[in-house]
């Protein structure tokens, strides 16, 4: 019998990051891999558990957002001695935190490293000196034991032309989901059942640009008295919630849009189903699973043309692709969408037709476990 491939997953347990890791951990051929897992304390979460149930045990270390030199050596640190005392075949860093972390403690060991950005952290900068320095640190990092697992080609282009990458040294694994997964809350459908709004998904911060929906749905409303705006992810962390509150309430639309936090896949997944469509205003992504979910539930998109979102929808086939922070081109292209029906369905089903082509978890755990059993 072969033995086991020994992985060990480290990274912040939050967000996109956390749907891809669950997806990973909870559908992988326990047969072949065995999965560890390295990410900060667990509190208010779900267990992490296996294909077959079983519970995974975590190690913790804190890995935060924010740059603070003190708790990230201390992680390095702790790492080390984790990676020493777990002995995995190969590690996964999901995000930009978790694969400084990773890379910098794999120094000490002959085990390849698969880094999977999630959108790089230079994008994130919101000063050309924060981006530079970000820059800089990933272009240092390019050590001969890592491989990226780009989620899309925007992210390996991104790789390769920007931070520097050996092209031999980049893959493109797309994110999934699980069809099993997309599922109603029955109670949430009948209450949502023939409202008209449009949704989107994602904490108030610099990255989701979420002052840029609110201007665009503010025109949006001019010429449309019934249509709501849903905006889900306000949790965990939400830097400019505040911030985003008092525009609403300053622009006098409270009774337009609705702030919700982090809930459940399920009640997620039932505001994308029943919305005329699902729009984005992100300055940069990954590749979001919010999109992939608005996708595989046929409700087409109104997204900013950027990295990741552009790698879901094509432009006039499955959806809208409009200019970060242009908001009249984006309040034009919802309003064009809520007021054509057939344009709505007909964007819709080319949308679910490319997530059957592309986004299905079972291809891509096949991809991984291939990846995993090449670089041991």
């Amino acid at each position: 019998m072969k033995k086991k491939i020994k992985v060990l997953h480290i990274l912040n347990l939050v967000g996109g990051v956390e749907i891809c890791f669950r997806q990973i951990c909870e559908n992988i051929d326990t047969s072949i891999i065995e999965t560890c897992i390295v990410c900060q304390k667990l509190v208010n979460k779900s267990k992490l558990v296996t294909s077959k149930g079983e519970e995974i045990i975590s190690f913790s270390i804190p890995i935060a957002r924010e740059i603070n030199p003190i708790f990230d050596l201390f992680s390095i640190i702790k790492l080390i001695f984790l990676i020493n005392k777990t002995k995995p075949d190969v590690i996964h860093a999901h995000s930009a935190k978790a694969g400084v972390i990773a890379r910098i403690a794999s120094f000490f060991f002959k085990i390849k490293v698969l880094y999977t950005p999630h959108a790089f952290s230079y994008l994130s900068a919101n000063s050309k000196f924060k981006r530079f320095l970000f820059l800089i640190v990933e272009k240092i990092l390019r050590t001969k034991n890592t491989i990226v697992l780009a989620t899309s080609n925007s992210e390996k282009n991104q790789a390769i032309h920007t931070v520097g990458f050996d092209q031999k040294k980049v893959f493109v694994l797309q994110n999934a989901i699980n069809l099993k997964t997309i599922a109603e809350d029955k109670v949430l459908e009948k209450t949502l059942k023939g409202k008209t709004y449009i949704c989107t998904v994602g904490r108030p911060s610099f990255q989701k640009n979420l002052e840029m929906l609110i201007r665009a749905f503010e025109i949006v409303v001019q010429n449309n008295n019934r249509v709501h705006l849903f905006i889900i992810g306000a949790g965990e962390y939400s830097p400019r919630k505040d911030k985003i509150i008092n525009m609403v309430n300053n622009k006098k639309l409270n009774a337009r849009i609705t702030i919700l936090p982090w809930i459940s896949r399920k009640k997620v997944q039932t505001y994308i189903k029943n919305a005329k469509l699902y729009v984005s205003s992100s300055r940069y992504e990954g590749m979001p699973y919010s999109v992939i979910e608005s996708m595989a539930l046929s409700t087409p998109s109104v997204l900013t043309n950027t990295d990741g979102n552009r790698d879901l929808v094509i432009n006039k086939k499955s959806g809208f692709l409009v200019d970060i922070c242009d908001d009249v081109q984006m309040a034009n292209k919802i309003t064009t969408l809520l007021n054509d029906t057939k344009l709505r369905n007909k964007f819709g089903l080319q949308a679910n037709r490319l997530f059957m082509q592309n986004h299905l978890l079972s291809d891509y755990l096949k991809k991984l476990t291939t990846h995993y059993q090449k670089n041991i």
